[in-house]
């Protein structure tokens, strides 16, 4: 019996090589084969996520909201300083790089979507626009209460002056109209009533040669004078 069972299992020397071959080959094919079946399932899952991430940014853009370039809004120079109530989501629709409004026609409520700007200073804005008649220059902001450099630099890149300022006709302006004014103190209005007495103003010079006006006044005054 023992010697059947030898002779049935006994192998030759190269028949142990052959089979030890085959135990590896197939060893071999095995890890090749699990090796490519678990690329192929981590690659569908990254195409698959990969595809899902890109529907969900499509969804994200399509929900944006879009704020179309902004229109000029008109804004009486008489405005009130009082801002009407206004939306949250009004409030809320900032203008974004590249949208201008013109400082010399928009409202307080306007005003206010410019990053920076909030009620209370866009009615500052409003109420000294008014009282100069409008805004010559935008460095004329920093004249207001409450504008630094820093501040400046944020709001300037949203506006713009297109809407001329008012002039002031200096040889037929009241007194009572120059008071309001913020480049004109009493003891000037003072000085132009005694200058204008038969006597028609010509030109800035002829208020520069006056000692009640200075070079700053000079300066600031001579955008809104009309010598007409």
């Amino acid at each position: 019996m023992w010697k059947w069972k030898k002779e049935f299992f006994y192998f030759s020397k190269g028949d142990r090589i052959a089979i030890i071959l085959l135990l590896n080959l197939i060893v071999v094919s095995g890890g090749i084969f699990i090796f490519m079946n678990k690329f192929t399932f981590t690659d569908a899952v990254y195409r698959d996520q990969n595809e899902e991430v890109q529907k969900d940014f499509v969804q994200f853009e399509n929900n944006l909201e879009v704020i179309e370039p902004l229109k000029e809004e008109s804004a009486d120079n008489n405005e009130s300083p009082a801002t009407p109530h206004r939306s949250k989501k009004e409030n809320k629709q900032k203008l974004q790089l590249g949208q201008t409004i013109d400082i010399n026609l928009a409202s307080a409520s306007t005003l206010t979507r410019i990053p920076g700007i909030g009620d209370v200073f866009a009615e500052r804005i409003i109420e000294y626009r008014n009282s100069l008649g409008g805004f010559a220059s935008l460095e004329q902001l920093y004249e207001i209460k409450g504008i630094t450099v820093n501040k400046f630099s944020k709001v300037l890149p949203y506006l713009v002056l297109q809407k001329k300022h008012k002039l002031i006709r200096i040889n037929k302006v009241s007194a009572d109209q120059l008071i309001s004014h913020p480049y004109f103190e009493e003891k000037q209005i003072e000085a132009l009533a005694e200058l204008r007495k038969g006597v028609k103003i010509n030109d800035i010079s002829d208020l520069s040669n006056n000692e009640s006006f200075t070079s700053r006044d000079i300066d600031r005054l001579a955008p809104y004078l009309s010598f007409d």
